[in-house]
């Protein structure tokens, strides 16, 4: 294999490599980053075997070939190197030679065909979608995903088409079990995917697409049996479905919630991060105490101290006092962009339904704590 590359287009694809490759691994392939020159182009791909990275890029290539070499080094030299192009020549026994102007790197490489196969596609059917507008939905259902790997039909978001509504819509929810968080958003062009029940895909592959989509206004879409490929520009990303059912989220929000707490999410928020200051993991509750008028917050750790603060609220109810993680409220109100957001309770040991206007389509549910 031999090729020169423009250093910028290869540190483009590199980057996007970083977080699929594996920092470590009982398989070192793994942290490895594929190189194939063919055809006047250089095609990356990483793997974890769950979420798979490919990138091509133009290259003017004198000698096909392909190797596996050290994702992390083979990025920080590009990114450290120069000049605007760079040529890398494949030697003896994998060994790759990395050279621009008068700087010169050997790495150890390993036989390309050690790599594992990346979960291939083909006769798919494309959806386009805003990458904004995917880009929001990731963004206000992944942090309620659950990171216990025991719970492994919550380890992704899931997906589900509803086609039963004017307009068709498509519904992205998260769960751990102690939050919820759910987004719906008009799009037409769902009744395209390649799926009928809900499908859930991984939280590593969700939070690699919500960067990638970061660079574009498009992004490509589609399914295949167990696979969910997205394609934007030159970058492509292929992730495993998890096999698992999703419980039935729907029962775990309250209907006919009475009580109606509305405050400035903002101010909400600054007073959580302070209350939450003397929080530790064994002292991790807050109390709210809500009146008609104001809301006290109660934060209290044996081993540290205690704070108290209040804040202006409209409330419609009974006086009641409640408790809950102020880490799952901050979550919320942070990917909330509405300026006033709502809290509705049935009582003192019911969830909690967090919303609000500007929000459109978006809600989380949070469950209360017994302190």
């Amino acid at each position: 294999m031999e090729l020169t590359i423009q250093r910028d287009d290869l540190l483009r694809g590199l980057q996007k490599s970083q977080s699929v490759a594996e920092k470590r691994s009982s398989m070192p392939v793994l942290s490895n980053v594929l190189l194939e020159a063919k055809e006047q182009q250089l095609h990356l791909t990483a793997t974890n075997l769950e979420v798979s990275f490919t990138g091509s890029h133009e290259a003017n290539v004198t000698k096909e070939g392909a190797v596996t070499i050290q994702a992390r080094k083979f990025y920080e030299i590009v990114k450290e190197l120069p000049f605007p192009e760079l040529h890398i020549t494949e030697k003896e026994n994998q060994w790759v030679n990395i050279s621009s102007g008068t700087t010169e790197y050997n790495l150890v490489g390993l036989p390309a065909d050690e790599f594992p196969q990346v979960m291939k596609y083909e006769d798919v059917e494309w959806v386009q979608m805003e990458a904004p507008l995917l880009k929001e939905m990731i963004d206000k259902t992944i942090f309620a995903v659950s990171t216990e790997e025991t719970r492994y039909n919550l380890s992704g978001i899931y997906f589900e088409k509803v086609e039963t509504e004017d307009p068709i819509c498509l519904k992205l929810v998260a769960t751990d079990g102690h939050r919820l968080s759910f987004i719906q958003k008009p799009l037409p062009e769902i009744t395209k995917f390649a799926f009928d029940k809900g499908i859930i895909i991984p939280r590593k592959g969700m939070l690699e697409l919500s960067r990638l989509l970061e660079e574009s206004e498009q992004v490509q879409v589609a399914f295949q049996e167990n696979t969910a490929i997205f394609r934007q520009g030159e970058s492509t990303l292929i992730m495993r479905l998890i096999d698992g059912d999703f419980p039935d989220y729907d029962t775990v929000v309250p209907k006919n919630c009475e009580r109606v707490l509305e405050v400035d999410r903002s101010g909400f928020m600054e007073m959580l991060r302070r209350m939450s200051i003397i929080s530790t993991d064994r002292y991790r509750g807050i109390r709210c105490k809500i009146h008609p008028e104001h809301m006290e917050i109660i934060s209290n750790n044996p081993e540290i101290g205690d704070a108290r603060e209040e804040l202006p609220v409209t409330y419609q109810g009974e006086e009641m006092t409640i408790a809950f993680n102020p880490r799952y409220f901050m979550e919320i109100l942070a990917v909330m962009t509405s300026k006033v957001i709502s809290a509705k309770m049935i009582d003192e040991s019911s969830a909690c339904i967090i919303a609000g206007e500007e929000d459109e389509g978006f809600f989380s549910v949070v469950m209360p704590m017994r302190l």
